[in-house]
């Protein structure tokens, strides 16, 4: 049996208000993650790499197991680098690795059953999503020092690199191992889920996230009303179309298009294309929003898909500007006309990246079941939709 590391980086240089919101959540997610996961006994222990001086501060108090260090936030960071010296500095021998973002909704149950998996394997690599992972687990850890020349640049791309020499696993689809908090709309779904960590919400509260929190909370309810039109726009995944539909009576209407977009190097090599993009092209952006108000009550969009097809090279703050719906923030001058299109359409729509349309989608469609009363006045338990 291999002792099992769990293994946390997070870190970054946020250059905007609209990051720095972001950032802010993420911080306390790792918190609120160090102190589910500490304790299992699954976990030999944890190391925790940051940039940021207060959370470093704040995950040493938490418990002697956890290990941290203050990363200087200086050049450009290679994922691929850092796990290996990771894992030749501590002579690990088998890592589950967690973005900063990921599993804020995650259960220490899932953590430890990966962990016993991973300890009792000869060879694996588990993964929440091979093609875009931000929770990898593999044993042998050494195994990342043989790939040389084919390291990962991002954690997304880590999962395919040691899948190349190691057997294959998925964790189970759930919420908590699909869901991460990469933008301010990841944000505002998980203020939105009933289990959100308690350091998280305290950080959510302090936020101002207007006029988008408003747009959503109206999404939300419009997704759970019966025979309500979804529109789900951009890199839809159908394992999460097929989660709305177990459990809501709203009907779809899906256009699923550049799934892998990152992890296949499109976006890299400026090959994306969008049809969605194309007819924006043809007709502008407030008849395309115009046209989505005739046939959805609510709309929610992977807008990258479209960002990209567009050419658009927007910084991290435009985005995240767009995601909040707040044009005035925007330097891009087509970013921003978007989005003060999709502020003024008569329906709610709600822009966000890749989990939006993916882990975002089945977070929102939990919170709102668990908000709906049985017939008998009790509120749904959260297992009866998993």
């Amino acid at each position: 049996m291999r002792k099992v590391t769990l293994v946390v980086f997070e870190g970054g240089r946020p250059l905007s208000e609209a990051e720095d919101l972001v950032v802010s959540v993420r911080k306390a997610v790792v918190l609120d993650n160090l102190n589910k996961f500490t304790g299992l006994p699954e976990l030999d222990r944890v190391l925790l790499y940051t940039t940021y001086e207060d959370l470093a501060s704040k995950a040493a108090r938490i418990g002697t197991k956890i290990e941290v260090e203050l990363v200087p936030a200086r050049g450009q960071f290679r994922f691929g680098e850092h796990i290996v010296k990771v894992v030749k500095e501590h002579a690990l021998e088998a890592v589950l690795y967690m973005g900063g973002a990921s599993g804020s909704l995650l259960a220490a149950g899932e953590v430890a059953a990966v962990a016993r998996g991973l300890a009792a394997a000869d060879a694996l690599v588990v993964a929440n999503n091979v093609f875009s992972s931000d929770i990898v687990g593999f044993t042998p850890a050494g195994t990342v020092l043989g790939l040389s020349g084919d390291l990962p640049a991002s954690d997304n791309a880590l999962a395919m690199s040691l899948a190349r020499v190691l057997p294959v696993a998925s964790m189970d689809e759930t919420v908590g191992a699909l869901f991460d908090v990469d933008t301010p709309t990841d944000v505002m779904v998980l203020g939105l889920h009933p289990d959100v960590g308690p350091c998280a919400r305290a950080a959510i509260g302090n936020l101002d996230l207007e006029p988008a929190w408003g747009r959503l909370l109206q999404a939300r309810d419009t997704l759970s009303s019966y025979l309500s039109e979804i529109a789900l726009i951009g890199r839809v995944n159908p394992s999460a179309v097929g989660y709305v539909n177990r459990h809501l009576k709203c009907r779809t209407r899906v256009f699923s298009e550049e799934r892998g977009m990152k992890a296949l190097g499109r976006q890299h090599r400026k090959e994306v294309v969008s049809l969605i993009g194309c007819l924006i092209e043809q007709v502008g952006f407030a008849a395309f929003v115009t046209a989505l108000g005739k046939v959805a009550d609510a709309a929610f969009m992977d807008s990258r898909v479209l960002f990209q097809h567009l050419g658009l090279m927007l910084s991290a703050r435009d985005r995240f500007s767009s995601d909040l719906m707040r044009p005035a923030d925007i330097q891009n001058r087509a970013a921003g006309a978007f989005t003060r299109s999709v502020l003024d359409a008569a329906i709610p729509v709600v822009l966000g990246g890749h989990c939006l349309v993916s882990g975002g989608l089945r977070a929102l469609v939990d919170s709102a079941v668990r908000r709906q009363k049985t017939g008998n006045g009790l509120v749904l338990r959260q297992d009866s939709l998993l």
